[in-house]
C-alpha cells in the first residue's frame, strides 16, 4: 500500500525523449532489477481503435516500458481485457498498435480466470489469473474523461482486470454511480498495481472515454505508486476537485491513498489545462434539487428518473446497424428490430457509447443547464 503520509507523483514533459523519461521514472520508482520476476504491463485497451484516436494507451509508451522491464531482466507480459462480450484481445491489441509495441510479450489475459468476492459489494469478480500471478504490475491508464465515472485514470483502469462478460454483469448489479464506484474499488483491491504511469501525451476531454470526447495535445506522462494521488493530480489538471469524483471519493474512504494536495509531493509542474471540458454528466450530477427539477422540464425524454443522468442517443448518420450496442448493453435495453429503440431498462452506464466502433452512440451535449 502507498505511504498514507506523503505520496510522490512525477510529471514529465515528453517529446522525442520518451525513452529517457521512462527510464528516469523507472529509476526513481521501480526496482533496479526484476531478476526473473513476472512483470505485467496493463495498458488501457478499451476497444479496437487506432492510436490516433487517443482512446487507448499510446503504443510507443508501451514499447518503452517493455524494453525497460526486459533490460531489468523481468519476465514481461502485456495485456488487458477489452470492453465488449465477443472482442478478441489480440485483435484489439493489433488495431491499437499495442500488439506490435509489446515486442513478443503480449498475453491474452482472458485465457485463465479466478473468482474473487468484492470486499464491499459482495459481487463475484471474475479476474484474470495473470493479474494474481504477477509479481509486479505496471498500470498504464490514459488521461481522459469518462461519462459514467467522470474521469478514467489509474483506479478505473484496473477494471480491466475483470474478464469476459463479468464486466456487463457488474454494470447491471451496480446500476448507480455510487455502487459502481464501490465495485471499481473492489476490483482495485484484488491486486493494487505496484506502479502507475499515466499516458497524458494526448488526452481526451468532454464526453469521453472514446468517440464522444475531443483530443487535446498535452505531451506529458505522470507516474506514482499511489494510484489515488495520481488520479488527484490528473483531476486538478482538469480543473476539478478530486474529492467530488465517485471512485476517488470511495477510494479515500477505504484508505487506498491520498487526495489532499498537501500530502502529495509533485516532482515537475502541475499546470491546469486551460478550458478543459468535463462530460455533460459531470455538471448534471452536481445540480441541486431545484435545478434538477428544472432540468427535467427541459429534457424529460432524456433523463433517468432515479439517476438524473442523460440517456445515450444514436447518431443515425454514423450508425451502420452492426448491433454491437445491443450485444454489449448490460441491461439489454437496446433493440434494432423492428426499429432502433432504447427502453426504460437503460441504466445509463454508457457502455454502448464506449464500445460502438463507429462512434454512433453519443451522450447528448446539452449546454443550457450549465447556468444553474
Amino acid at each position: 500500500m502507498p505511504n498514507k503520509q506523503v505520496s510522490r507523483v512525477i510529471i514529465e514533459k515528453v517529446g522525442s525523449d520518451l525513452r529517457a523519461k521512462v527510464e528516469s521514472i523507472m529509476a526513481t520508482l521501480a526496482p533496479r532489477t526484476f531478476a526473473g520476476a513476472k512483470v505485467l504491463i496493463k495498458p488501457n485497451m478499451v476497444g479496437p481503435s487506432v492510436p490516433e484516436l487517443g482512446h487507448t494507451t499510446h503504443p510507443e509508451l508501451v514499447r518503452e516500458l517493455v524494453r525497460s522491464c526486459l533490460d531489468r531482466n523481468g519476465k514481461v507480459s502485456v495485456g488487458d481485457n477489452p470492453g465488449g462480450i465477443n472482442r478478441s484481445s489480440r485483435n484489439v491489441a493489433r488495431i491499437t498498435g499495442i500488439l506490435e509495441a509489446s515486442e513478443g510479450c503480449f498475453t491474452p489475459l482472458s485465457d485463465g480466470v479466478v473468482e474473487k468476492t468484492g470486499l464491499e459489494t459482495g459481487f463475484q469478480l471474475v479476474i484474470s489469473r495473470a493479474i494474481l500471478e504477477a509479481d509486479y504490475i505496471i498500470n498504464v491508464p490514459v488521461f481522459k474523461t469518462h461519462s459514467g465515472m467522470m474521469i478514467s485514470g489509474a483506479l478505473k483502469n484496473t477494471f480491466g482486470y475483470v474478464a469476459g462478460a463479468c464486466k456487463a454483469r457488474l454494470h447491471v448489479q451496480a446500476r448507480d454511480a455510487v455502487t459502481f464506484a464501490k465495485t471499481i474499488c473492489d476490483v482495485f483491491q484484488v491486486r493494487p498495481p505496484d506502479l502507475n504511469i499515466l499516458d497524458a501525451i494526448t488526452v481526451i476531454e468532454g464526453n469521453g472515454p472514446c468517440h464522444g470526447g475531443r483530443l487535446r495535445e498535452v505531451g506529458k506522462i505522470l507516474a506514482g505508486i499511489d494510484a489515488l494521488a495520481q488520479d488527484a493530480v490528473m483531476a486538478r489538471m482538469m480543473g476539478v476537485y478530486p474529492e467530488i469524483l465517485p471512485v476517488q471519493k470511495e477510494a479515500l474512504v477505504r484508505g487506498l491513498g491520498v487526495l489532499d494536495e498537501k500530502k502529495i509531493e509533485i516532482r515537475g509542474e502541475l499546470v491546469p489545462i486551460p478550458d478543459f471540458k468535463m462530460p455533460v454528466t459531470f455538471y448534471v450530477s452536481r445540480l441541486d434539487e431545484k435545478a434538477r427539477a428544472e432540468f427535467r422540464k427541459l429534457y424529460p425524454s432524456r433523463m433517468m428518473e432515479t439517476r438524473i443522468e442523460i440517456k445515450p442517443e444514436r447518431n443515425e448518420e454514423k450508425c451502420v446497424l452492426c448491433g454491437d450496442c445491443a450485444l454489449n448493453c448490460p441491461a439489454e435495453a437496446m433493440t434494432l428490430e423492428p426499429e432502433f429503440q432504447i427502453s426504460d431498462a437503460c441504466i445509463a452506464c454508457y457502455c454502448c457509447v464506449e464500445l460502438c466502433p463507429e462512434g454512433a452512440m453519443e451522450v447528448p451535449d446539452v449546454e443550457v443547464f450549465r447556468h444553474y
